[in-house]
C-alpha cells in the first residue's frame, strides 16, 4: 500500500508552525548534520488549543513562545511533497494525524489519504511520544522557573536534552 501522504499536497506541512521538542530538535541535528539555528526558532503560540506546560516565557515575563520548525512550508518538504527526514522527524510529524489521546484530526487530508491514514492508524504508538512529550515538559518547567533567563533558551533546552539522553 503507497504511504496515505503521497496522496495528498502536504498541507499540514505547508500550514501549520511545527512545533517540536528539544529531543527532535536533537534528532535533527544528529542526522542531517544541520545546527539548530538552521531550523528551530522560538514562535509565538498562535494555535486555537496548545498545551500550557509546552509554553516558553521570556525574561520580562510578557513572552509566550513554543519551539518550532523555521519556515512556510516545513523546511523539510520536498517538492514531491514527501518529508525528506520522515523517519526521525518531530514527534508531532510522525503522529500527524493523530492526537496523542489517538483521536483522529485530519482537518488538511483529503478525503481519500485521510482514510488511509485512518486505516494505517499513526507512525508512533503513544507511548513514544507521551514520555518524551513529558521528558520535554519537565526541560521547559524547569527553564520557565529560572531566574533571570538571559541564556539563550533554545541552547539552554538542548543542553538539559541531551543531558537526558
Amino acid at each position: 500500500m503507497p504511504s496515505p501522504c503521497s496522496l495528498c499536497s502536504a498541507e499540514c506541512c505547508k500550514t501549520y508552525t511545527i512545533t517540536v521538542t528539544a529531543f527532535d530538535i536533537l534528532r535533527i541535528c544528529e542526522k542531517t548534520g544541520n545546527p539548530s539555528n538552521e531550523f528551530a526558532f522560538l514562535h509565538e503560540p498562535r494555535l486555537l488549543n496548545y498545551d500550557p506546560e509546552l509554553v516558553l516565557d521570556t525574561e520580562d515575563g510578557y513572552g509566550r513562545y513554543l519551539l518550532g520548525i523555521r519556515s512556510h512550508p516545513c523546511i523539510f518538504i520536498g517538492k514531491d511533497n514527501r518529508c525528506m527526514i520522515h523517519e526521525f522527524a518531530p514527534l508531532s510529524c510522525r503522529r500527524y494525524p493523530f492526537t496523542l489521546s489517538g483521536s483522529f484530526n485530519g482537518r488538511f487530508c483529503p478525503a481519500f489519504p485521510g482514510l488511509l491514514l485512518r486505516l494505517k492508524g499513526p507512525d508512533l504508538p503513544n507511548e513514544s511520544m507521551a514520555h518524551e512529550l513529558n521528558m520535554h515538559k519537565k526541560i521547559v518547567g524547569e527553564w520557565n522557573r529560572k531566574p533571570g533567563k538571559k541564556d539563550d533558551c533554545v541552547a539552554f533546552l538542548l543542553e538539559k536534552a541531551k543531558a537526558l539522553s
